[in-house]
């Protein structure tokens, strides 16, 4: 038993360090790839809020981004300072293509803005209606997760546009853009998940934009043989297995799904019997968020050009001609303050530049002055660099009208500069005796003694 038992711990010992040493054993290098082409990935948007917008408002933003994932930035922060241009900046950058803008209107309603960067146009909306994803899903009889369902890009139907309307077609134009085009015969069923539906009201002049979850189920099978392939149920109430199929308590699910929504599926698809040229039935299931949309207007650039179409105001010939000489002549006038403020900015730049020179050469006349006054050059750490000082000013002045004298002597000059020695009030006490009592009671004199050649530092000798 004691050999048993210290092979066995010799055995776990073994496999302990085993594993340590298959840890420390060093891997390759996987080689990771750090930049993805902006053409292979697709289309990017930026989805913002912009001025006060309220919180249902910024909760209908952080959904549309969800329906957008996965090319969209997810945990953009948009800030107060933040202007539209800063984000026209950052687009090329990060491969951006469109910039969707939510705002309050005067009136209480979310406008919605789709933009096309950077050169527009831009195509502004009223949102009568919404819906968040919340409460879409809340109203679900059947909650299904959708965790994964995000990860690939969702497809675009437009349905009842018409083309031959200018505004209809650049509407179409613009949505198609904002998501990645669908190669049919290299595409995969499985990364079709979900779907954006825009859908335009002739009656109601409106458009409906809807989110749909994609899913499929085979047809021709009745629930029972669907419960046996998910799960082999309790069969000993049956004598046979062709009781349990014909039972009527499982009715067949043929007349639940429309002859439309049957299709011949061309390769396998996830679920449990969507199997290469079986017939399937696609089933969608609405997951938010869901938005009622008025246009508005179409203009030019983003958000500050001329207005193509407006649903309200129509335009006579000539006032959309004194509206674009205005646009022409605002252009005009930026550009010419723009180069106004460049020119500014080189002679700022030019002064600078003088000033600098101006400093180092007031530095050289301090170093001189300090020679002539003291005899010897100046440590590098006592001088001023940047700044001129009035005393180096006052010296550069004197040096200008003391030009044509004569130069004196080193002996005159330190015959000048030598302090005359008077003899103060103060001078006088020091050379005076005080007597000074010690707490032992006895006395001594102590004579203080002020001399020049102490500079000005009272020598105590005791007697």
């Amino acid at each position: 038993q004691w050999y048993q038992r210290r092979v066995r711990e010799f055995q776990t010992f073994q496999h302990y360090f085993k594993r340590i040493n298959l840890r420390m054993v060093k891997q390759k290098r996987k080689k990771k790839r750090t930049h993805v082409n902006v053409d292979e990935v697709g289309p990017h948007t930026f989805v913002i809020n912009k001025g006060n917008l309220h919180k249902s408002g910024i909760s209908l933003m952080l959904d549309i981004r969800k329906s957008l994932e996965p090319l969209t930035a997810r945990n953009l922060k948009a800030r107060k300072y933040n202007k539209i241009k800063d984000y026209i900046h950052v687009s090329a950058q990060y491969g951006v293509t469109h910039l969707l803008l939510l705002s309050k209107s005067m009136l209480g309603y979310v406008n919605l803005r789709v933009c096309k960067v950077p050169r527009g146009p831009t195509i502004t909306f009223r949102v009568s209606n919404y819906m968040l994803l919340k409460d879409v899903m809340s109203s679900l009889k059947r909650a299904k997760s959708m965790q994964k369902v995000h990860e690939s890009a969702p497809l675009l139907i437009m349905n009842g546009f018409d083309d031959d309307k200018p505004h209809h077609k650049l509407i179409t134009t613009t949505f198609q853009n904002m998501l990645p085009a669908v190669n049919v015969k290299a595409v995969k069923l499985n990364t079709l998940k979900r779907c954006i539906l825009m859908n335009y009201l002739e009656d109601e002049d409106t458009i409906e934009f809807r989110h749909y979850h994609i899913s499929a189920s085979p047809v021709g099978v009745n629930r029972a043989v669907k419960k046996l392939l998910k799960k082999v149920p309790d069969l000993s109430k049956y004598s046979d297995i062709s009781e349990f199929l014909t039972n009527g308590y499982f009715s067949e699910s043929d007349g639940e799904d429309g002859p439309d929504s049957q299709v011949v599926l061309p390769q396998n698809m996830n679920g449990r019997g969507n199997l290469k040229s079986n017939r399937s039935a696609i089933r969608l299931t609405e997951i938010g968020p869901k938005m009622t949309l008025k246009l508005l207007k179409i203009e030019e650039g983003v958000g500050e050009g001329e207005v193509l179409y407006h649903s309200y105001v129509k335009k006579t010939a000539e006032e959309k001609k004194e509206l674009r000489r205005r646009i022409e002549k605002k252009k005009q006038l930026k550009e010419k303050r723009k180069k106004e403020q460049e020119k500014n900015v080189e002679k700022k730049k030019a002064g600078e530049k003088r000033k600098r020179v101006e400093d180092d050469a007031s530095e050289d006349d301090d170093v001189e002055y300090y020679k002539q006054e003291l005899g010897t050059a100046p440590e590098p750490e006592l001088l001023l660099k940047s700044k001129q000082t009035k005393r180096s000013k006052a010296f550069k002045e004197e040096k200008g009208e003391k030009a044509d004298k004569p130069a004196e002597s080193k002996d005159n000059k330190s015959e000048q500069r030598q302090p005359k020695n008077k003899q103060t009030s103060r001078s006088k006490a020091f050379k005076e005796k005080k007597s000074v009592r010690f707490a032992g009671g006895t006395k001594t004199q102590v004579q203080h003694v002020k001399t020049p050649s102490a500079k000005g530092i009272a020598i105590r000798k005791k007697k």
